[in-house]
């Protein structure tokens, strides 16, 4: 699952800098040149990676449907096991769209609040029900809970590196300053 790719603001910035090609640029390009741009491209991608894996691990579990919203269904279970109306489906079919475009910080935070808000009891019962949704996906890992539990620290972790990816962004002059501080160390 692969959402839109977003480009950062300051990629842009860097290959004019790096390899002098302006945005508009329409020239032929030389592999060396493709080469140096994916380097830089790769260089600015931990939050688009991020948002790329937070939305294969949304993938993973059941996509809600009027059964899954039965009290029988994932979410419903997955609501009241954690306690809070942050992961009703309702309220984040936005977040998740928004992911699912690229922009990953929505759906980060809102499983950032959620899961911090959570008891250890629910938290339990949460990683439970992801569990069993998980079962027959995992073969190496036979327990549903354990499961359940890898799952919500993944999406956990993976939601910080998300917002952490959005609001540490470095431009050309703190990234240079920060090289210039480092080598004079």
């Amino acid at each position: 699952m692969v959402s839109a790719p977003r480009q950062p603001e300051s990629l842009g910035d860097y290959l004019y800098r790096h390899l002098n090609l302006p945005l508009d640029f329409e020239g032929p390009f030389t592999v060396k040149h493709l080469a140096d741009v994916a380097v830089l491209a790769t260089a600015h991608s931990a939050g688009y990676a991020a948002t790329q894996h937070l939305v294969s691990l949304m993938a993973g579990i059941p996509v809600p449907t009027e059964r899954n919203d039965e009290r029988e269904g994932f979410w419903f279970k997955f609501w009241q096991a954690s306690g809070t109306a942050y992961f009703m489906p309702a309220n984040m079919k936005h977040s998740v769209v928004a992911a699912l475009d690229g922009d990953g910080t929505s759906l980060a935070d809102r499983f950032l609040t959620g899961l911090s808000e959570m008891s250890p009891e629910q938290w339990a019962a949460t990683a439970s029900v992801v569990g069993t949704a998980l079962e027959g996906r995992l073969s190496p890992l036979k327990e549903p809970e354990r499961n359940g539990e890898l799952w919500l620290r993944d999406v956990q972790l993976t939601a910080w590196r998300v917002l952490y990816a959005d609001h540490a962004p470095l431009g050309w002059e703190e990234r240079m300053a920060f090289r210039e501080e480092w080598k004079s160390v």
